[in-house]
């Protein structure tokens, strides 16, 4: 990770002392907040054209004239088309200066790089000592690599407005969320103007306005957390309108499969299949594989993301996001960039890359309804007095019975197992027996259903992964104990 150069030979710049922008402050705070105010103005205008349209085609049809459940039908379409957008309007300029020095101190934490290649750290921060004796002061004259990857993602103006307090704003940046806008209206128009599908779900229509509630559940619960998690980009509502359109297309598609089935279980069915869509894919998958007997690719990887501790549906759609699809993906992943273009907390990115690289030295688990099935039930007794005992059955995969048994032991991530079981202690050419204080203790972990030479193996093969050297880095890079 040291071996990446991070200065190159251009114009001067300096990381601590930035430029200072072409107007005063309080000039730049009004710029702001009337580019916010602008864009505001025109999501409302979209809202608005939308929301005439409709008024016009009721009239032109005969619908009834304007009336109090008119007006609140209308309202209801402001505030749930309006509400996400405007949640990015406020986010801007929230936390800006926050954003580059915590990013600067991740870096340091986790070793990345030389320290002195690495963007000077706050003053107070335990780093900068380390900093400016690797000679960080001379590579100042230099555009650093670092600081480039964070000007390309968030722009200049972020990492200079914890200085000028300015709030970057560019209009042209907010079509996503000016297209999210209008497509919310446009749908939101459609149901609460005729709310008749809630009662009495039967067309295809109905299935899909359950489905686009669903959709609207996840994407405003992300939008929420994104803006809470400083977070929130353009790329968020880009990924929205593709869950919208995504679950139409499928709650269409599994509604042909479902024509047998009461039309209210079809509603709670396409609503799931809006905040879940992998759920509609893996029953057409299932259906299709059934009508041509043959395999259907699946679209489920061997070690999903959601096998990780505190991995939820949250976090893992938003590493979908960025190609982080499995947890071999996880593992090899460039932790700069998912640090930048996440804002996970670092602590909790470094823990699931540490769980990940465990799991993929072990056979996958039991998931999902075709293994529990093939392996039996929970009546099936393995070998008495192993710690995996009744929380795994006999038939289970060996993956299954190997991670239970080291969750038990107390060891969930790969620096856990290598705590547990030193290198230098497992490696090959140290001999075992009976006069050994380890061979004991290695002894008692064999009784609990733990095969020593995979174990042996897995040790050695960790030990040298590099991608780990990080891991560590974080681990013994932060908080210090006191006395």
């Amino acid at each position: 990770m040291g071996a990446m150069t991070a200065v190159t030979d251009k114009a001067p710049v300096t990381d601590n002392q930035v430029p200072r922008a072409d107007e005063p402050a309080a000039d730049a705070l009004v710029r702001g907040w009337l580019r916010r105010q602008v864009a505001a103005l025109c999501m409302n205008l979209l809202i608005a054209v939308v929301v005439a349209a409709a008024l016009w085609l009721r009239r032109s049809s005969g619908g009834t004239e304007f009336d109090g459940d008119l007006a609140l039908a209308l309202f209801a379409v402001w505030c749930l088309a309006f509400l996400p957008g405007w949640l990015y309007v406020r986010f801007l300029g929230q936390r800006a200066g926050a954003l580059w020095d915590e990013y600067v101190l991740s870096l340091h934490r986790l070793g990345w790089d030389h320290p002195g290649f690495l963007p000077e750290p706050p003053v107070t921060s335990q780093f900068h000592e380390e900093w400016k004796n690797d000679g960080g002061p001379a590579y100042r004259k230099h555009l650093n690599l670092y600081r480039q990857k964070f000007d390309a993602y968030y722009g200049r103006a972020v990492a200079d407005s914890s200085h000028t307090r300015g709030t970057p704003l560019r209009i042209e940046t907010l079509f996503p969320v000016f297209l999210v806008t209008t497509t919310l209206a446009v749908c939101w128009v459609v149901l609460l103007l005729d709310p008749v599908f809630v009662q009495e779900p039967r067309t295809a229509w109905d299935m899909m306005a359950f489905g686009f509630l669903g959709a609207y559940s996840f994407i405003f619960q992300m939008l929420i957390r994104r803006f809470f998690q400083s977070d929130l980009r353009p790329s968020a509502y880009a990924h929205a309108m593709v869950r919208i359109i995504t679950v139409l297309i499928l709650v269409a598609a599994v509604h042909q499969v479902m024509a047998g089935t009461g039309p209210r279980i079809q509603a709670v069915v396409a609503f799931v299949i809006g905040f879940f869509p992998l759920v509609g894919m893996q029953a057409l998958q299932r259906t299709a594989a059934a009508a041509l007997r043959a395999v259907v690719p699946s679209g489920t990887p061997a070690y999903p993301l959601n096998q990780i501790d505190g991995l939820g549906i949250w976090y893992e759609s938003r590493l979908l996001e960025e190609g982080i699809e499995d947890m071999q993906s996880l593992a090899t992943a460039n932790l700069v960039d998912v640090i930048l273009h996440t804002r996970v907390p670092v602590g909790r990115l470094v823990d699931w890359v540490d769980q990940a690289h465990l799991y993929l030295h072990l056979d996958r688990i039991d998931r999902g309804w075709l293994d529990r099935t093939l392996h039996g039930d929970k009546a099936d007794a393995g070998p008495a007095g192993h710690l995996s005992d009744g929380s795994v059955k006999a038939t289970s995969r060996a993956g299954t019975k190997t991670r239970t048994t080291l969750r038990q032991l107390g060891i969930r991530k790969a620096t856990d197992l290598l705590k547990a079981f030193p290198a230098d202690r497992m490696a090959p050419d140290v001999a075992w027996g009976p006069t050994q204080p380890w061979y004991d203790h290695l002894h008692q972990v064999e009784q609990q259903g733990l095969n020593l030479s995979q174990l042996r193996t897995m040790v050695q093969v960790l030990s040298q992964e590099a991608s780990l050297a990080a891991v560590w880095n974080w681990q013994h890079r932060g908080v210090r104990t006191r006395p």
